[in-house]
């Protein structure tokens, strides 16, 4: 029903060619790649690599479906990166998000964030490109569905949107059908990653406490299978990126390229069987 693509952070330092021998072996029908600050392709690299990667992954039976950018506002770097990502043939990104950190006022963010992207609205339409912002929990503009629609707000959905992470919204708390309703034409992409809630007594207070852990699919808190029946009723077309970010608070299993390639493919296999 939907091709299910990977997104490639955790074996991005793999050279090119192995990178898309794995993808394919684990079973993705595409990439999602990061090209962004501490990225192993930077934006400043992106005209020189990403015609390379593109047909190195088409070598291998996989497309380019998507690039994860940092995108937050409409300067010089961005229209050279976004030219690039048009001449490889992509017409789907991720464009950066705003954290709230300590001592920045939220509302004073969202109206500075409101006009960037009103701005990067601009170079999108100007390369025919569309951009998302992810919705992610914790302390930033884009907690949830309605938190990123507001930061959206002086922007067309057919160029900017929301790249949908029901994962996240878990923790947020916002259900998922809901956010997909009061997404409309603003569901841009979609990604799958699943997350459980760890409990602890805070030792200092007794008060009781919570950190999110990300785990396989099958064990986390995210409804895949509900996810997909809504997305099918609202007519969603586009690929489904996986996100394989396993970690806990003991072990970052995702600095390790075999495990998660294990994880991920199960991940990927899980999907398609619920998709059949």
């Amino acid at each position: 029903m939907y091709k299910i693509i990977v997104f490639a952070k955790w074996c991005q330092n793999l050279p090119l060619p192995e990178m898309a021998a794995l993808l394919k072996e684990i079973g993705a029908d595409g990439v999602d790649l990061p090209c962004r600050p501490n990225a192993a392709i930077s934006p400043e690299d992106a005209p020189e690599i990403l015609p390379v990667a593109k047909k190195i992954f088409e070598d291998h039976g996989l497309s380019l479906e998507r690039i994860v950018t940092g995108i937050t506002r409409a300067d010089e770097q961005a229209d050279r990166q976004l030219e690039a990502i048009r001449n490889a043939g992509v017409k789907r990104i991720r464009i950066g998000g705003f954290h709230v950190g300590a001592g920045i006022h939220a509302r004073s963010l969202l109206a500075e964030a409101q006009r960037r992207m009103a701005e990067v609205q601009k170079l999108l339409v100007k390369h025919d490109i569309r951009g998302a912002v992810q919705n992610h929990s914790g302390n930033s503009l884009e907690v949830n569905v309605s938190g990123t629609l507001r930061l959206l707000e002086d922007c067309d959905p057919e160029w900017v949107g929301v790249q949908y992470d029901p994962g996240h919204l878990t923790l947020s708390g916002e259900p998922f059908g809901l956010a997909i309703d009061l997404l409309g034409p603003s569901l841009h992409s979609v990604n799958f990653k699943s997350p459980r809630q760890e409990y602890f007594a805070d030792p200092n207070t007794g008060q009781l406490r919570f950190k999110p852990i990300w785990v396989p699919l099958i064990d986390g808190m995210l409804d895949a299978q509900g996810v997909l029946k809504k997305l099918q009723e609202v007519g969603y077309r586009d690929a489904i990126s996986v996100h394989s970010e396993y970690r806990t608070h003991y072990h970052q299993i995702e600095h390790f390229v075999d495990a998660t390639a294990k994880l991920a493919q199960a991940d990927i296999a899980y999907i398609k069987n619920l998709m059949r």
